[in-house]
This record gives C-alpha cells, sequence and structure tokens, in this order.
C-alpha cells in the first residue's frame, strides 16, 4: 500500500494552478444586502489572494452587490466541540441577540441573505415578533429535510419571517414546496465551486493510481471498505479524526489497500490530493441533506469520475451514464461499479462531461449569479 507524505511542499504552494479570473459584473440593486454567515478563518482571505484556497461563495455575492456587507454570527452547533446541546447552548442565545439588533437596524430596501438555518431561523423567529417588516429575507436551506423539520416547518412556516428559501438540490425543494405550499418561494442553487481552483492539474504529478474518497458527513465508509477489498487498486479516505474517534470499528474494519488520512489538509494539499487520484468516490448514506456534495462537484470540477452511492441529496449535475456513476449502496453494486471504471476506455469521457456540466450550473460564477437575482427579485417585491 502507498502512501502519500504531506510533510513536503504542495504543487500547489509554489505557484497556483489556475489563476483565479477578473470578475466585474457588479450589480446596481437598489437596497441593502446583509449576509450572514458564520465565523470566517483569518488566513483564509490570504491564501484566496494568493490562489491556494478557494473563493468563498457568499464573497462573491456581495461582491456582486453595490451596497452590501457580511456579517460573522456564532458558528452551527455541529461545530461545537461538546455534543449538540452545549452547541445550541453557545451559539443559540448571542444568535438570537444579534437577530434582536439586527431587526431593529434593518429599513427599507434592505434584504438579508442568511447563508443557513443557524442564522436564518433566530432571525426569521425574532423579526416576525414585530409589527412590520419592511426588509426582505431570504434563506438558504441545507438541513430542514427531516421528519422532525418538516413538522416544526409546517407549523411555524406561517409565523416565520422568511419570504423566499433556496435549496441545493430539486429533491430538497420539492419537501420544501410541499411542506410550505408556496412553490413560488422555493429556488433551487447548487452549492457552487471554484472551478478555476479545482480544475484539471496543468502539470499534473506522475501517475498515482488511487480511488479517493473525501468528507465525514453522513458517509458509509464500512461500505467502502467492503467494496475496494478485493479491487486491485489503493485507496485514500480523507476523513475527520472526530469521524474515525467515533468510528472506531470503521477504522479497524479497513483492508490493506486503504489509507485513511485524519489530519487538517490545506486546500492545496487537498488539490493535490484530487489530482493524483483516478477517481473520486462519495459512498453517501441515503439522505435527502446534500451529504457529500461539495466531494461531488470538487471531484467533477478536477475532471475526476465520480462514482457515488443513490441518495436522495445528491447534486442534480450528477446524472448517472453522462457526468458520473450512481450505483445501488451495497457492497456488490459499488465494487462492480468502481471495477467498471476501472476498466472502462470512456472513462476520461465521463469525466470530461462532468467537467463541463459543473462549469455550466454549478460554478461559484453561476452560484453568485443565481443568488443575486433572486435576492433582487424578493427585495422587488417587498418594496411598495
Amino acid at each position: 500500500m502507498m502512501a502519500i507524505d504531506f510533510q513536503v511542499a504542495s504543487s500547489v504552494d509554489a505557484q497556483a494552478p489556475h489563476p483565479l479570473p477578473t470578475w466585474n459584473a457588479t450589480v446596481q440593486a437598489a437596497g441593502e444586502l446583509i449576509i450572514l454567515v458564520g465565523p470566517e478563518d483569518p488566513l483564509r482571505a490570504e491564501s484566496i489572494a494568493g490562489g491556494l484556497a478557494p473563493r468563498l461563495e457568499y464573497r462573491m455575492i456581495a461582491d456582486r452587490w453595490a451596497g452590501s456587507q457580511v456579517q460573522q454570527w456564532r458558528p452551527p452547533a455541529a461545530g461545537v466541540i461538546g455534543g449538540r446541546l452545549a452547541g445550541l447552548l453557545h451559539t443559540l442565545p448571542r444568535n438570537l441577540a444579534l437577530a434582536r439588533r439586527l431587526a431593529r437596524g434593518l429599513g427599507p430596501n434592505s434584504v438579508v441573505f442568511s447563508t443557513g438555518e443557524t442564522w436564518g431561523l433566530p432571525l426569521a423567529l425574532i423579526a416576525a415578533l414585530r409589527r412590520r417588516r419592511p426588509w426582505a429575507h431570504v434563506v438558504y436551506a441545507h438541513r430542514l429535510y427531516s421528519p422532525r423539520w418538516q413538522r416544526f416547518l409546517a407549523a411555524s412556516h406561517r409565523r416565520l419571517a422568511v419570504d423566499a428559501w433556496i435549496c441545493a438540490t430539486e429533491h430538497q425543494a420539492s419537501l420544501l414546496r410541499h411542506v410550505l405550499g408556496r412553490p413560488e418561494a422555493v429556488h433551487v442553487v447548487s452549492p457552487g465551486v471554484d472551478t478555476a481552483f479545482f480544475a484539471p492539474a496543468r502539470n499534473p504529478a506522475p501517475e498515482r493510481r488511487y480511488l479517493l474518497s473525501v468528507g465525514a458527513e453522513m458517509r458509509n465508509y464500512p461500505l467502502l471498505f467492503d467494496a475496494v477489498r478485493d479491487l486491485p487498486i489503493d485507496v485514500i479516505v480523507k476523513a475527520s479524526s472526530a469521524w474515525m474517534a467515533a468510528s472506531r470499528e470503521a477504522l479497524h474494519a479497513a483492508p490493506a489497500n486503504v489509507q485513511i488520512i485524519t489530519e487538517r489538509l490545506s486546500y492545496a494539499q487537498l488539490y493535490d490530493l484530487y489530482a493524483g487520484a483516478f477517481a473520486v468516490v462519495a459512498p453517501v448514506l441515503d439522505t435527502p441533506q446534500a451529504a457529500g456534495i461539495t466531494t461531488i462537484l470538487e471531484g467533477m470540477a478536477m475532471q475526476k469520475c465520480v462514482i457515488a452511492t443513490r441518495s436522495r441529496g445528491l447534486p442534480d449535475t450528477l446524472i448517472h451514464g453522462e457526468t458520473g456513476i450512481v450505483c445501488d449502496a451495497t457492497a456488490e453494486a459499488l465494487a462492480e461499479a468502481l471495477a467498471s471504471v476501472l476498466a472502462s476506455p470512456n472513462v476520461e469521457a465521463l469525466a470530461l462531461a462532468g467537467r463541463h456540466a459543473v462549469c455550466r450550473a454549478a460554478s461559484i460564477e453561476e452560484h453568485a449569479c443565481r443568488v443575486t437575482s433572486i435576492l433582487a427579485q424578493t427585495l422587488a417585491s417587498r418594496v411598495p
């Protein structure tokens, strides 16, 4: 089993693989835009400027809107050490306080874009208590698809101060439209991938023949291990140490041809992992959440053939036999799909089709354009 040494300098560190394009498509929208996000990595901007990290979706949106600001609120509960309850106690009171302050200060011709429910729901609840709300509110929904959340929305959506919702996939949108009963208020915009950063390597390193799987949320790595156990290829799994600590049985079940990476990697190192892979595998659990969507879109953008197990939350750009491979979530089906990809002479054409699909429908520029348009339309609908 070969191993990747990440102590050496990444090939991206010396020179950005794809210079960031100049983009001056500013929208002269009438009104103020407030974008709510979680805490930013203070070093991310420096890395982006050097071409060593992908650009941020919401920063692209802010750049397009003349008169915008980004506010950093408390992180999602899942991102706080100590469990979900401790995370909620740490984040929710502070976000409610920030919501009260923001709701009091907003005037007409303002629109708030909450990039997740962590910030959107506190603001929607606080603003609903006000008699009159002259500003607009749009929420990008990531997790409002479980039966529990659907029951909550069915009971409360008429009292929530949300004018429009954005979903990552058509399946998610169909669930929200059914619950809300307002199909015109639900839009679909794929998460954006920076196709200038995640792009085929111009000077690829010598071929390292391995399959790559990245991510931890809603992943079925035991299934992947069973599927690749007898395949004549190495496999690299990049998962968080927290996931592996909670899934030690999966760690012990890894076959000899699987290398597991749990340490934090820079985006340059992650780029190198993608660049050296033969194909990208996403063994996701069946869920309406967009689990694995970041890995899938990045792999497609890197012009790698992507193989995913069937899930309701897969991105709309991943179409079986056209832009990638989707198989049943069994070890036998996944092993067969991987074996066929390894032996197929058409794998490069499938990977190229995936790259074209992402550039067309899920690039960070397309994401920013579509979200900006929804924000402007929503604001216009509230202006007398």
